[in-house]
């Protein structure tokens, strides 16, 4: 007869996020790996909204993918807010079944404000969350009555942290911050982003300069992602004017869509730089992405320089490092931890143009510098951010947390 220990049901981890696991290619790749690796000795219910097909974590041993009825069109900010909206009532399908069958954890996979605690008043069970940006400090200004709202929303959320079972995030930035904050070191994992190798990697730069479409003499400079306003694109674009002028063979081109493209467009028709601009939007396949990552000159990443913006390591970032771009990046804590100045990237401050000018005209005028520069990026994202240790490290975390018996 088989000992009764051996009888007993697994513990349940039940993990929520609201984009369909598809979207996970493009945004927290290693996250489908993680479940993977967990269901092998948890039961892993996933929920998340609707996508296109069959993700191929729902075949793996001990996972199980619920989808609700929700799909969002990225692409769309109208349909992604009002669905963002919808999600904070649809998830809770997810709590009550966490309930119903006594799950060990509920994990949020995102950093929506209030929903944890929603979901800890329904579910009964301890509640963990990613904690990568701060919302109200990414989507409300500082000053006027907006500002004033963003100060008793962050101590509301703050307030809220303090009841979850404990936080996972990708910076250290961010651990200091939350430790700050009163929240005990235990209760807050870092876990780094990975680079998955089989969706950004290098390719021959000549094979995918031809690929996509640019001269030999050309110098591209690359940013992508969603076009939104705490990345202060319409900035740059002052910083940038100047030196595209000076040399016509420079391009700036925006892989991406969002509510900043249109005064984008006009900024730079304003600037006079609109021929050397290039909004190419959406691509339809995350591997055009990686050719143009690959074919660019160089990779920009820019925000606006929020305190929450130091926490952050952003989905731009890891792409370019998994191609091996030349990286020419916003100095923010977060970003710090992974671009060393002048070894693998160049950093500058956001808030300053003529800092940004100087390190822009040293890699257009160094190819040298480049191309050491890129090769040690890439060198970054095979030895320190490897998505074989960076899974281990993620489901260790979660297992503790589904083990941790005291509540707080």
């Amino acid at each position: 007869m088989m000992p009764a220990a051996d009888q007993r049901p697994r513990p349940i981890l039940v993990s929520l996020f609201r984009y369909a696991m598809q979207e996970h290619e493009a945004m927290a790749n290693t996250y489908p790996h993680v479940l993977a690796a967990l269901g092998v000795e948890v039961e892993v219910h996933h929920f998340c909204s609707r996508g296109p097909a069959r993700h191929w974590v729902a075949d793996k041993p001990g996972v199980h993918v619920h989808e609700l009825p929700l799909h969002f069109q990225r692409g769309s900010e109208s349909d992604k807010w009002l669905k963002t909206c919808a999600w904070y009532f649809v998830a809770l399908r997810a709590a009550w079944w966490a309930r119903r069958h006594r799950a060990a954890l509920v994990y949020m996979e995102e950093s929506l404000p209030w929903l944890p605690t929603w979901l800890r008043w329904v579910s009964g069970c301890p509640v963990a969350m990613s904690a990568a940006d701060i919302f109200w400090d990414v989507y409300l200004p500082d000053g006027g009555l907006a500002g004033a709202a963003k100060k008793i929303l962050l101590k509301l959320d703050i307030r809220l942290w303090r009841k979850l079972r404990g936080l996972i995030t990708h910076t250290q930035a961010f651990k200091q911050y939350a430790m700050g904050l009163g929240l005990a070191s235990r209760r807050v994992f870092v876990v780094p982003e990975a680079c998955e190798s089989t969706i950004f990697f290098r390719m021959d730069r000549d094979v995918a300069r031809r690929e996509a479409g640019y001269t030999e003499h050309e110098q591209i400079i690359l940013h992508h992602g969603i076009l939104a306003p705490n990345k202060a694109l319409d900035r740059m674009l002052e910083y940038i004017a100047p030196l595209l002028r000076a040399r016509p063979l420079v391009r700036l081109e925006f892989v991406g869509d969002g509510p900043l493209r249109k005064v984008l467009e006009a900024k730079a028709l304003e600037l006079q730089i609109d021929k050397q601009v290039r909004f190419r939007g959406w691509l339809p396949k995350v591997a055009q992405l990686n050719v143009l990552l690959n074919a660019a000159d160089i990779s920009l990443l820019m925000r606006e320089g929020r305190f929450s913006d130091h926490f952050q390591v952003t989905a731009n970032l890891l792409h370019s490092l998994a191609c091996g771009c030349t990286l020419l990046a916003a100095n923010l804590r977060g970003i710090a931890e992974l671009i060393d100045e002048g070894r693998n990237g160049l950093l500058f401050d956001p808030r300053e143009g003529a800092e940004f000018q100087r390190q822009l005209s040293r890699l257009l005028d160094d190819p040298a510098l480049r191309l050491q520069l890129a090769d040690r990026a890439w060198e970054t994202a095979r030895d320190r951010l490897n998505p074989q240790v960076i899974t281990r490290q993620w489901a260790a975390a979660l297992r503790e947390l589904m083990t941790e018996e005291k509540e707080y």
